[in-house]
């Protein structure tokens, strides 16, 4: 009940978000007419956005097999991925596409611990930022006397970015140097009555990414490389209906953000979110209709997203797992 009334409340939340955009005329639905009058820039953005995701397989790909002594088939993980992501889409409650993903990966190799499985999970997210903050951090440092000169608000954006990045390379540095930094330096902290139960997570989460230390340069080398393709795309999808000028030079240095914003939990694949953050986003940089252009791209994705249905329903009956039991599964 509890996790139900959260689903709802998420929903409501984003299309809250959806109808005051629409209200107050900073999302027009009209984008979506002159950009269905471009199919073959459609079509071309679309297929790019599934040749990314295949991307995201493969690299979770190389996280999974790690541990298992029979390597399935790179076939296999895709489908598995692919409901994940459909279930991600429609289902943002306890049992997120994630828990849908683990449950089944679970019976190709019975000898992987949940722990672990829910690791990788964790470690695909944490690479997947990784590449996403480097690669907005280094376009931030190339970009960041002619973007800064356009206003303080760009400005600050950026020095914020600048420090993610230095966090990053702190983190990196840690990983191969200091092993055991993070936890002397968060030790002192955990009497901390609001803090006693989120720091063993982060703990936690900081031994699962030593456990793969010795891929992790590679595995950050593919989310730079998809997360590069992924804001190129979006440029390369959205740009000719901006009102106003969206450089491609720049997008490297503010789409990124957006896509750290919409990672965030709050509503089902960025719903709202997105649109709010990427029409705030834009307005910095003079383009009038950023939620818009957002909502290009929002749509081509969740399509993505939502092919996972077919795999979904092409397994058989008897491997089907029901929603009641991932939701039981999920709760133990």
């Amino acid at each position: 009940m509890k996790n139900a009334v959260k689903t709802i409340l998420k929903f409501a939340f984003a299309f809250g978000l959806i109808f005051w955009l629409i209200d107050s005329g900073k999302l027009d639905l009209t984008v979506l007419e002159k950009a269905a009058q471009d199919p073959l820039r459609m079509i071309t953005g679309f297929l790019i956005i599934l040749s990314i995701l295949l991307m995201v397989t493969w690299r979770y790909y190389l996280i999974i097999t790690d541990k298992m002594v029979k390597k399935p088939s790179f076939l296999k993980i895709t489908k598995f991925n692919w409901i994940g992501l459909f279930f991600n889409s429609v289902l943002p409650g306890s049992v997120s596409g994630d828990i849908v993903k683990v449950f089944y990966l679970k019976d190709l190799d019975k000898n992987l611990s949940n722990r672990f499985l829910f690791a990788s999970v964790l470690i695909d997210r944490f690479v997947g930022l990784f590449g996403l903050i480097i690669i907005l951090g280094l376009f931030s440092i190339i970009n960041y006397e002619n973007l800064s000169q356009m206003s303080s608000d760009i400005k600050t954006l950026l020095d914020i970015n600048l420090l993610l990045l230095a966090g990053v390379i702190f983190g990196f540095v840690a990983l191969f140097f200091f092993k055991e930094l993070p936890k002397k330096l968060l030790s002192p902290f955990m009497k901390i009555a609001f803090l006693e139960k989120l720091l063993p997570k982060l703990i936690d989460a900081w031994e699962n990414l030593c456990m793969f230390k010795h891929r992790i340069i590679m595995l950050t080398f593919i989310s730079m490389i998809i997360q590069g393709l992924t804001v190129v795309n979006f440029w390369y999808v959205v740009h000719p209906f901006a009102e106003g000028e969206f450089l491609f030079r720049y997008s490297f240095s503010i789409v990124p953000i957006g896509f750290v914003a919409i990672a965030l939990p709050i509503a089902p694949s960025g719903l709202g979110v997105g649109h709010a953050v990427f029409h705030k986003l834009f307005g910095f940089m003079g383009v009038a209709n950023g939620a818009s252009l957002f909502n290009i791209y929002f749509i081509l994705l969740l399509l993505g997203n939502l092919l996972g249905i077919i795999p979904y329903l092409l397994m058989n009956k008897s491997k089907r797992k029901s929603l009641n039991e991932l939701e039981k599964e999920a709760n133990l």
